[in-house]
């Protein structure tokens, strides 16, 4: 099954940011290297959820701006504003759909 695209995304480059940003110390993330945090939730398989920190349809769009923007969507979540660009959350967003 083919997994959502994020324009302009690249999935092998999302891969070395989501290690780069320290997204592991969180979150289980397959295929980074020490990726076993436990404060959120486990992102196995997040190219098959419906909803993106149970508040938004899983799109490209919506995942993106989660990435980008947590606090401003959810002032009450855990997860920090990295100061991450628009463009490396494309390229994360795209890595996480590959996740079946």
């Amino acid at each position: 099954m083919k997994y959502a695209q994020v324009a302009g995304g690249n999935a092998s480059y999302g891969q070395h940011l989501i290690y780069s940003y320290n997204c592991g110390a969180c979150h289980v993330i397959p295929g980074i290297a020490e990726a076993k945090g436990t404060v959120g939730p486990t992102l196995a398989a997040f190219g098959n959820r419906n909803y993106v920190a149970g508040l938004l349809v899983n799109t490209p769009e919506n995942l993106s701006r989660w990435i980008r923007e947590p606090q401003k969507i959810d002032g009450a979540t855990a997860m920090p504003d990295l100061g991450v660009t628009p463009e490396h959350a494309a390229d994360i967003a795209e890595y996480l759909y590959t996740l079946r």
